[in-house]
């Protein structure tokens, strides 16, 4: 399992929020199409219009486990 710190943007009553997030995965971010799976997650979860800043790895999938 992968863990990163992951920030965005979304909407709440009508203006921007600014959040940030631990968030696990099982695989790594490593291309447009990944950011846009997590963007798509967000979605799921209640978040409006997100928009990914930022991500950066916590926890490395080998060392998660330990």
């Amino acid at each position: 399992m992968y863990r990163y710190m992951l920030t965005f943007t979304h909407t709440t009553s009508g203006e921007t929020q600014f959040t940030a997030l631990d968030y696990p995965t099982a695989r790594p971010i490593s291309s447009v199409e990944d950011v846009q799976l997590v963007t798509l997650h967000l979605r799921t979860q209640g978040y409006t219009e997100p928009f990914v800043i930022a991500f950066s790895l916590f926890t490395p999938a080998d060392k998660a486990a330990s």
